[in-house]
């Protein structure tokens, strides 16, 4: 039997039909990574490091995976392509349809050219620690040895956020 391996993912979309871009994303998500043991509920937020009138959807899931992380991020990134998130144009963050980040796979810690994990920026933005303490409260940062409430605590992230009743 493989061992299973609990993953926290980040989705995020704000480009056209969002809410039809996190259900392709989930959908496929459990087709082709893993089952999805939990859900969030989706966050509008604006957008951090650029310009967009067009608020973010966002949300946080926990996936049982068998993948390795490296094939974990191969496979999150071809849904990307496939939902149709194209290259970026710029060096700069920009609008996209499907954004899917690897949060936390299990309680490790790795540091290669393609991956980073624990997510590098996560603890510094509010649209991924909320949704995460929805769906897990207890979570240990194994970088840092926080839990997410103390995380939150510390967020200097003052950007808008608000839970919607949207289901997903």
């Amino acid at each position: 039997m493989e061992k299973m391996n609990r993953v926290i993912l980040s989705l995020g979309s704000n480009i056209n039909d969002r809410i039809l871009h996190l259900k392709e994303a989930l959908q496929q998500i459990e087709e082709k990574a893993g089952s999805i043991s939990q859900k969030s509920s989706v966050y509008e937020t604006e957008a951090i490091g650029f310009i967009s009138d067009i608020p973010f959807y966002n949300m946080c899931i926990e996936v049982e995976t068998s993948l390795s992380p490296e094939l974990l991020l191969k496979k999150t990134q071809e849904i990307e392509i496939e939902i149709g998130r194209s290259k970026k144009t710029t060096q700069y963050y920009e609008s996209r349809k499907i954004d899917i980040d690897i949060i936390f796979y299990a309680s490790r810690i790795i540091e290669t050219t393609t991956l980073t994990i624990p997510h590098r920026n996560f603890h510094q933005r509010k649209f991924v620690l909320l949704p995460l303490q929805e769906i897990n409260q207890n979570l240990i940062d194994p970088r840092s040895l926080e839990n997410i409430n103390d995380l939150i605590a510390l967020c200097t992230d003052n950007s808008y956020i608000k839970i919607t009743s949207i289901i997903v």
